[in-house]
């Protein structure tokens, strides 16, 4: 059982009470009867207490939230990687605070019929696993469903590869074979000042803020950072080096962050951010949010001390984060050569050969995807309380296979409960057979995890634009568009895709109008012409506007084809919607499973993303007998017959419901 430290704010005192009551009743000894004043400094009772808890329990609430006290406590938690959060009145976690998921405890009474009771005591026990190897080794003994990958794989595969190759997807340095790991202890690092080779009073400026910038959001992520004031201080406190220069070139200013380790003072990541004109005052805060994004928790694992890895394998790993999956592919082979048992490069293998697998040639694939399915589950022996392997196991079979996917995922989620890649996957996974409401859960937990992540920003944006949320909009894309200017078209395209799942075309052209053409593709058809016909109901006109469908995800007229098969659906043009369907969604299932196998081998890329057809918008297309061939030959209608019914065949299910969830 766990030593629970309960910060909380003496206005809440009462409901302290009931969550020591309810803790304490489940074996845990709880110390949270503080005896000081609310003004008081930081006792040393305190920190004695935090010193022997295993658990620091913060409730949250709009007092909680003001208190130095509270947010102090919190931090110790954060950083030590032991803390566990509620909200007792619906109140958001203060500042700093947010990336760590929060339980909603608003109107709970510490009933034991009420579920949040026991998701508050499993809350408590996932965290103690976390801390303890031993109890997150126990955690994982389970029977491992096999594994598939949702269909629409040109749409996933991009993210899913941004996230390998930006992030550092799963990994990590291991050296013991067939021993149980526990979860990564965080590296220590130090931050030296940043440096400039000019006079220049901007640079200067830029450079020291800079510093403070990474600081500050290191700290709110729970990364350990000292601030030192040279490498060899450094190197005797730290496991880690991080410094940088800033420089200017015409009217650009680039700063270079170097990630040293400290031992053996090997540089093992460069990361290079700019900024030009009136942007550069941006810099500092987006060099923070780009160093706190890269020390994301899988990239932590690699810099595991307790596992040391040679710098030099650390740098290769890490160095495969190329947008070219074929060269991460070739780089992760000779990686995995060199290091057999290291279940980071089996992991890096098993995904960037089922991302590559279109480059690689046909009679070579086969061979590539045995090796590949072997590496994962190596990974998976050498590191079974890890949840990776289970996602990197969908990459290599066809895509088609949803609900084993699913069942993988999840398996992997429940042995990572905190891991936010895993959710973003599950999240994708939801999406495509039309389980929206999960979907925009786990996105929010996803992102609320790592709130600096590019990857992450991206579905909530798109999970925004569906919901409507104007609000929390107007938030995050400022703050997103000023981290990352050069991510803005990708911005567009997630809210786009966020606004077609509800077919509003009014609001697509607004969001064009919004961004402008600067960010808005060259050759990018606008929805102008296809509100005007829509508003006019006339098939001809649309026709016209859309002409013949494109395949293809990296062209812009894929753009258009999606919002005409939307636009068709919406006017009652059903035969029109099924012509862009049919091309837009082949047949990738076959007769037997070694026929969808060679479906797969033989086209990779697969069919197109099934969110569209499984959205609000397509419910026209659903009122149409040809829907139930669609989700036959996409994997849909299997998985939907498995007993996992979409949104849509929920609260009030659609007509063709009855036909799409019948058991087979």
């Amino acid at each position: 059982m766990a030593a629970i430290f309960l910060s909380y704010a003496r206005e809440d005192r009462r409901f302290a009470e009931v969550l020591a009551r309810v803790l304490e009743g489940a074996g845990h000894s709880v110390w949270w009867d503080r005896r000081i004043g609310g003004g008081e400094e930081f006792s040393a009772e305190i920190e004695a207490e935090l010193d022997r808890s295993d658990i620091v329990l913060v409730a949250w609430s709009k007092e909680s939230v003001k208190s130095r006290w509270v947010r102090d406590e919190a931090a110790v938690g954060g950083d030590t990687g032991i803390l566990v959060a509620v909200s007792i009145d619906g109140s958001l976690p203060a500042m700093g605070f947010r990336q760590f998921h929060s339980l909603d405890l608003a109107g709970w009474k510490g009933g034991k019929r009420d579920e949040r009771t026991a998701e508050l005591l499993r809350s408590v026990e996932r965290r103690l696993a976390r801390k303890d190897g031993a109890e997150a080794a126990k955690a994982i003994a389970e029977p491992k469903p096999r594994l598939a990958w949702p269909s629409g794989r040109p749409l996933w595969m991009m993210a899913a590869a941004l996230m390998l190759v930006i992030a550092g997807w799963a990994l990590f340095p291991w050296t013991g074979q067939q021993t149980r790991r526990s979860l990564p202890s965080k590296p220590t690092i130090a931050l030296l000042p940043f440096t400039t080779a000019t006079p220049d009073a901007e640079l200067r400026a830029i450079a020291a803020q800079a510093r403070e910038s990474i600081s500050h959001t290191l700290s709110l992520t729970g990364v350990p950072v000292r601030l030192v004031g040279s490498a060899a201080q450094a190197r005797t406190s730290a496991d880690f080096l991080l410094s940088g220069e800033v420089s200017k070139s015409g009217d650009e200013v680039i700063a270079t962050v170097h990630l040293d380790e400290a031992e053996q003072g090997v540089t093992v990541s460069t990361e290079r951010v700019e900024a030009a004109g009136d942007d550069a005052r941006n810099l500092p805060e987006r060099i923070g949010v780009h160093i706190a994004a890269f020390f994301n928790s899988s990239n932590l694992m690699i810099m595991d001390r307790r596992h040391p890895m040679d710098p030099a394998l650390m740098a290769e790993l890490l160095g495969a984060r190329s947008p070219e999956f074929s060269g991460n592919y070739q780089t992760l082979q000779r990686v995995a050569a060199k290091a057999p048992d290291e279940p980071s490069a089996l992991i890096g293998l098993a995904f960037f050969t089922g991302l590559a697998l279109a480059e690689i040639p046909r009679d070579e694939r086969s061979n590539a995807v045995t090796d590949a399915r072997r590496a994962a589950e190596r990974a998976s022996q050498l590191a079974p309380a890890v949840g990776d392997p289970y996602a990197a196991w969908c990459v290599l079979h066809s895509e088609t296979r949803l609900a084993e996917c699913e069942d993988r995922l999840r398996a992997g989620s429940r042995i990572d409960p905190d891991e936010p890649w895993l959710r973003e996957f599950l999240a994708e996974l939801m999406q495509k057979v039309g389980r929206f409401g999960e979907a925009g859960s786990l996105t929010n937990l996803a992102h609320t995890r790592d709130p600096y992540s590019f990857l992450m920003i991206r579905p909530m944006l798109r999970t925004l634009e569906f919901n409507a949320d104007a609000e929390s909009l107007n938030e995050l894309v400022p703050r997103a568009e000023r981290w990352y200017p050069g991510g803005k078209s990708s911005f567009f395209r997630n809210r786009l895709y966020g606004l077609l799942y509800r077919a509003d075309f009014d609001a697509i052209q607004r969001l064009e109008s919004e961004v402008g053409s600067e960010v808005l593709p060259a050759d990018y058809v606008r929805t102008e012409a296809l509100v005007a016909a829509l508003k006019s109901k006339s098939h001809l006109a649309l026709r016209k506007i859309c002409g013949e469908p494109e395949k293809s995800l990296f062209t812009e007229k894929y753009l258009l084809t999606l919002r005409c098969m939307m636009a068709f659906a919406t006017i009652g043009d059903l035969g029109s919607a099924y012509a862009i369907a049919d091309t837009l969604y082949p047949r990738r299932i076959g007769r037997t499973p070694e026929e969808t196998d060679r479906i797969w081998l033989d086209d990779p890329d697969g069919g197109g993303p099934l969110d569209f057809i499984t959205s609000p918008a397509a419910a026209p297309m659903r009122r149409d007998p040809r829907y139930l061939a669609l989700a036959e030959r996409t994997g849909l209608l299997a998985y939907w017959r498995s007993g996992r019914p979409p949104d849509f065949c929920r609260k009030q299910p659609e007509p063709i419901c009855a036909q799409l969830v019948k058991r087979s």
